[in-house]
């Protein structure tokens, strides 16, 4: 699957945009939308309203992204709370996502309004797709065995609500490697990934006995305004682990910070980088990345220790306050660049001692930390978005 021709790589969309404005509103700033009625135009598609389980709001104009979904109609209190239903069992009935309500101090059918309602944007195996931009979807590619994936772009993914889990819960990788079975022999390499609700990139699973990830290579991608950039994530068994998988030579700028999705506030999820160990050591490969800005590091620890991948040559440019690691079972090993020297004869030791305990606790001697203030790190992330964006584009 690619591009034909020359000029601008074709977009794959997966909106369903207003027609003509409609939302009635039923007070106290909440309106309310009929998606079910013949009101729209790009994805339209046909049977169980179940398909209008939105994910997030765009506005086509300005290109913002608004996907905070609520699971309770009363928790509809700040600008863009959108709900639907609080079901999300299996057994919900095939109308529940008819309507779309939304909590707005403004008058809605003044704005320019489309919403992502399609499940996966791609679902593939021994195949190759490149050259192709994907927005406007409740998941990215999933990508099976034998997978290239080369000069892509994927934004706005995700949001939806997850189906027959067993808690509320929404989703939207940008592209995922889900280890059901062995994967490998696998590339995703010069592309864009932006404002996913959950990650970037990720290779997860349960390993089912001796599933294994083998010979998966990230390289040379963007990755920016995810809740996660990168995420290695095998479950389960303590025998399966990652074959030469490496994430490499990439650059990830500003994730877990402003991705237009919403999020629990108690979630350490925010990170650059999502990994697990529960389980022991997996052996990902992590090396020659530079990440700006945002919090770095989130995983689980086995034995105490986080020491999970193989760490080699990254950078990582962060502001303090930011945490360079945190638990996302909890607030244990919470380690941030500190704002105070503390305890400490001066902030420069407080500092010192802060990497030390994180890399005490990872293994990872060797990701340079640079600590510079918020707006220099704003300056770093819109100067290098704009050479790999320019970069890509000339590949």
């Amino acid at each position: 699957m690619s591009s034909y021709g020359d000029g601008e790589a074709p977009i794959i969309c997966g909106y369903k945009r207003i027609i003509e404005p409609r939302w009635v509103e039923i007070g106290n700033h909440i309106w309310k939308i009929n998606l079910a009625e013949d009101n729209y135009s790009g994805v339209v598609l046909i049977g169980s309203s179940l398909s209008n389980n939105i994910g997030c709001i765009h506005e086509y104009d300005k290109n913002i992204i608004h996907g905070h979904k609520v699971q309770h109609y009363s928790e509809l209190k700040s600008d863009w709370d959108m709900w639907q239903t609080e079901r999300f069992d299996k057994m919900i009935s095939s109308n529940e996502f008819d309507w779309l309500y939304l909590y707005y101090e403004g008058n809605p059918n003044t704005l320019k309004l489309e919403f992502s309602i399609t499940d996966a944007a791609l679902r593939m195996s021994n195949a190759t797709v490149e050259n192709i931009c994907f927005e406007g979807f409740g998941f990215g590619i999933s990508a099976g065995t034998h997978s290239t994936i080369r000069n892509c772009e994927l934004d706005a993914i995700g949001g939806r609500m997850q189906i027959g889990y067993d808690v509320y819960i929404c989703y939207g990788n940008g592209i995922e490697f889900y280890v059901s079975k062995d994967i490998e022999d696998c590339i995703v390499e010069n592309c864009v990934i932006s404002r996913c609700y959950d990650c970037g990139i990720t290779i997860q699973g349960s390993g089912r006995g001796k599933a294994t990830p083998r010979n998966i290579i990230v390289r040379n991608n963007l990755i920016f305004q995810c809740c996660q950039g990168w995420e290695d994530f095998l479950r389960n068994d303590d025998d399966v682990v990652y074959e030469n998988c490496v994430f490499e030579n990439n650059v990830l700028l500003n994730n877990g910070m402003t991705s237009g999705f919403g999020y629990p506030e108690d979630r350490f999820k925010y990170c650059h980088l999502l990994g697990n160990n529960k389980t022991g050591n997996k052996g990902m490969i992590i090396r020659n990345n530079i990440f700006v800005g945002g919090n770095f590091y989130c995983s689980g620890a086995y034995e105490g220790v986080y020491k999970s991948n193989v760490w080699q040559g990254n950078t990582c440019v962060i502001k303090r306050g930011d945490f360079i690691l945190s638990n996302y079972t909890g607030n244990k090993d919470v380690i941030r660049i500190p704002t105070t020297r503390g305890v400490f004869s001066s902030l420069q030791a407080a500092t010192k001692d802060a990497i030390l305990r994180y890399r005490e606790l990872t293994g990872d001697q060797t990701t340079k930390f640079v600590i510079k203030s918020h707006r220099s790190i704003n300056r770093r992330i819109t100067k290098m978005k704009n050479r790999c964006l320019d970069n890509q584009k000339n590949k």
